[in-house]
Formats: structure tokens, sequence, C-alpha cells
């Protein structure tokens, strides 16, 4: 059987790049044919390049540029297609399963993404077309659903999603309430894949490119009484004692493993916060708060959010 997936692989993002690698080793490791289809639409293309080049700053554009190219490298584990911004390219291809997901390729109303009508069966040909959690993220249910995704989901054979938020869209949109399944990191484990990067001394991992003022002051506070370092990494926060900004996925991991505590504004950064077992808090934010909420409240972690 051939699989081609569909999703959001090709962020410069540590999560995207991680619910990818994810569901691409789960389908090969159990004999699978399987390769990335690997699509971006113009804006969405346009929209991330303008975010990591567009910057006066020689020394943002130098880590920028080096941190796109540890994700090309990490982007060799997997087998692509070749690269296209061109839904008619997409059309050539002959897969007997196209599975769409992970990540937030259904949220249309994020007009970074493009609202690209591909992410839900529009114009994919193969014998058959399934979703495996994706989420739609902040997108506003009260709002009129767009023609495009309630005639798009008509066209899947099985739907799965991530998150409860998501599963209301497409009862709303069709009327079907899909199983709500794990995110795809949660069901192949990378530990053991971590490079080998170890800090001095004890540190708080922040992985967040949002936070409020008062919790920049209560993580300096707690780090200075427990004589820990603040690391970030992923984004810059000059408040902490280490910025590393181009760091490939791998190297990602190994940061995690090793932290004492966690702070994060994100949803992959709470996922794997829990992977490896961390003492960690979540800042709330709108762009994460609906995709987190089912599986904290499943395990009974809803207090981490802050």
């Amino acid at each position: 059987m051939k699989i081609g997936i569909l999703t959001f692989h090709e962020g410069i993002n540590h999560g995207a790049y991680f619910q990818a690698y994810a569901l691409y080793s789960f389908f090969k490791a159990r004999g699978y044919e399987v390769e990335i289809i690997n699509y971006k639409n113009k804006i969405h293309w346009l929209h991330e390049l303008k975010a990591f080049l567009w910057t006066k700053n020689p020394k943002n554009l130098y880590k920028n540029i080096s941190k796109i190219l540890k994700f090309k490298k990490a982007h060799q584990r997997f087998k692509l297609t070749k690269f296209t911004t061109n839904v008619k390219n997409i059309k050539a291809l002959r897969y007997d399963v196209i599975v769409v997901g992970s990540d937030t390729v259904w949220n249309y109303e994020w007009s970074f993404l493009g609202s690209d009508p591909i992410y839900f069966g529009e114009g994919l040909t193969s014998k058959k077309i399934i979703s495996f959690a994706p989420s739609c993220g902040f997108v506003n249910l009260n709002n009129k659903i767009p023609d495009f995704v309630r005639e798009g989901l008509k066209n899947f054979d099985y739907i799965t999603v991530r998150d409860e938020h998501t599963s209301n869209l497409v009862k709303k949109a069709i009327g079907f309430s899909p199983e709500i399944v794990l995110d795809p990191t949660f069901i192949f484990d990378v530990k053991g894949e971590e490079v080998g990067i170890e800090e001095e001394k004890p540190y708080i991992l922040v992985y967040a490119y949002t936070l409020k003022e008062k919790e920049m002051k209560s993580a300096l506070n707690f780090a200075k009484e427990n004589e820990l370092l603040l690391i970030s990494i992923g984004y810059h926060n000059s408040w902490c004692d280490k910025n590393i900004v181009d760091i490939g996925p791998f190297e990602w991991l190994s940061y995690f493993k090793n932290a004492e505590y966690v702070l994060t504004s994100t949803f992959h950064g709470s996922i794997f916060s829990i992977k490896y077992e961390k003492n960690f808090v979540i800042s709330d934010n709108k762009n994460i708060r609906d995709k987190l909420h089912t599986i904290l409240r499943g395990i009974g972690l809803s207090d981490r959010v802050v």
C-alpha cells in the first residue's frame, strides 16, 4: 500500500516537524510505502519566507538562515515528493491512501496559511482520503463555516481529529462526530534520537513565542531562588540567560530531555514536556487553548495552564 501524507511538514517549527516525522515513521515501521507530499500554497510559502528572512538585523538573519538549513537537513529523514506550490502537480501523484494531518491544517481563518481547500480534500486524487489528528486551531465556530470546508469534508472516507474543538467543527459542518485521537508524537517514540547536547548547569527550558510580563518575572525569581539557568530555544527571549534560536529538531529534543523544568506557550512544547515527564507550566494563549484543552483534561493536567 502506498500512502501520501499531506501536512505542515515543511514549517521551520519543531512541533510541526515532529508531528510529521512521527506519523511518517509510524507508517514506515509497519511496512507501508510512505512519502510526504511536499506542497505548500504560495501565500503560506511567502509568509514563512518573510517571517524568517525579512529583517534588517544581520545577526538575526544569520540565525534564521542557520535554523532553516538545520531543518532542511532534518527533512532528509523523509521521503519527499518534489516541492510544489501548485495543486495540479499533486493530482498527478498516485496513492492508495492520502492522509491529511496532523497539525493545524484545518485553520481556515488564519490568513497566514492562505485558507487552502486542498487540506479539506479538494483536488486530491487517491483511492481513499482520510484525516488523522488535524486541528482547526482557534477557528471561531460561531462564524459561518465556508462552503469549501463543508463540501471538502464530505470527500473524506474516514475522519479523525486531534481535539474536541475540531470535532465540533466537523459535527457542525457535516453532522458527523469524528473520533478524537492522539497527536502522532504520542504514538511514535522519538526517545533515543536526541543529539547529545548537555549544559553544565541545571536549567529551566523556555520554549515560548509569547509570554506575559508577570510570567517572565515569576520565572526569573524562581530561577534565582533555585540557582537555575533560563535557556530559551527556538525563539529569542532577551530576559533569559541563554538563547539558542537556530536549533535543529533533534538538538531540540535533547534540551527537553535534560531540563529541570519547562515553561512553554506552545502545543508541542506541552506535549514533549509530558513525553519527557518534566515539571512544566503553560502560558495560556488563544493559539493553543482549544488544541490543548482535550489532552490536558484527559490526563488531569489542566492546572498546568497559568
